[in-house]
């Protein structure tokens, strides 16, 4: 099976219609992100609670593929200018809340939000250190009014 390129009547290349774009800063949040992720598999000799490590490195990942994902629809997305912004600054401060919250959690060995996990790492986290990555972590939330705000203005057409 071979790709093919678009093309005229007379079979000339079609090149009037305007080149898809996707959007440039979620490229690089995307970069940055998996960045992160990639060297958060490193930290896991280094840090208090390992299997904490090890999921910082999944979640950097996974959001990284995330931006890049939302790089590629955002510039189809309709609603107003500032819906649309309102959900990029959601979907940053979310994941990048997310993701530190779970490599401060490694590195402090914070796992009072840690259900699944939390009774295999070592105890050893101030009371401090547990809020400030439980702050972290509830912005996390903030994804879901993402995903909420992209329904929303995906149901437009973009202008």
């Amino acid at each position: 099976m071979s790709a093919s390129l678009p093309t005229g009547k007379s079979g000339e290349l079609n090149v009037s219609a305007p080149p898809y774009t996707a959007d440039r800063s979620l490229i690089r949040h995307g970069c940055v992100m998996t960045l992160l992720g990639l060297v958060s598999g490193l930290t896991t000799g280094s840090v208090k609670a390992p299997t904490a490590a090890l999921e910082a490195h999944t979640i950097g990942v996974l959001q990284g593929a995330l931006l890049f994902g939302l790089a590629a629809i955002w510039p189809s997305l309709g609603g107003s200018p500032r819906l649309v912004r309102v959900a990029k600054y959601c979907a940053l401060i979310g994941l990048y809340g997310n993701w530190i919250g779970s490599q401060l959690a490694a590195f402090w060995s914070a796992r009072a939000l840690f259900s699944v996990t939390g009774n295999s790492m070592p105890a050893g986290a101030a009371p401090w250190m547990e809020v400030v990555v439980a702050t972290l972590l509830f912005l996390s939330f903030l994804i879901i009014a993402m995903c909420v705000l992209i329904f929303i203005a995906a149901r437009e057409t973009a202008k």
